[in-house]
């Protein structure tokens, strides 16, 4: 089956708009990981754990602790995957991972979701940007 990322690019930290995206868009979704460290790959950890509840706290009780977190629910053929990436600078990008019949509606979903946040349907890897900058160059360059 062919997948398609259909991301929202929201420019600034809103736990408010992350909390929803979890609430909405991923029930019965669930971690794909099952160790988390911040920050990912660097020195010095300042905070590591087996407990998503314990991550997912940490990174949303403020703004600068950045992580991605990786969501599977096998059950949904339609959209099996979801991605979570929380920024150094606050930028945040909600990803969708659906199949390709499913693109529409779930675009039509986010923007309705997120009317004021750009949303990008991506038909080839696309790599999630790292800040505000980072977005803003890529859709200069596409």
């Amino acid at each position: 089956m062919e997948y398609v990322d259909i991301m929202v690019f929201i420019p600034f930290f809103s736990k408010k708009k992350i909390i929803y995206f979890m609430d909405e868009f991923l029930r019965d979704y669930v971690s794909s990981e099952e160790y988390y460290e911040s920050p990912k790959y660097s020195s010095p950890i300042i905070f590591e754990t087996e407990n998503f509840s314990e991550m997912w706290n940490f990174v949303l009780e403020k703004r600068g602790r950045s992580f991605t977190f990786y969501f599977e629910n096998n059950k949904n053929e339609t959209c099996p995957k979801a991605v979570i990436q929380i920024n150094n600078d606050g930028s945040t990008c909600l990803v969708l991972i659906a199949s390709i019949d499913y693109e529409e509606q779930c675009k039509s979903d986010l923007i309705k979701a997120y009317p004021d946040e750009k949303c990008i349907v991506s038909h080839n890897f696309y790599f999630m940007p790292f800040s505000r900058e980072d977005f803003e160059e890529g859709l200069r360059n596409s």
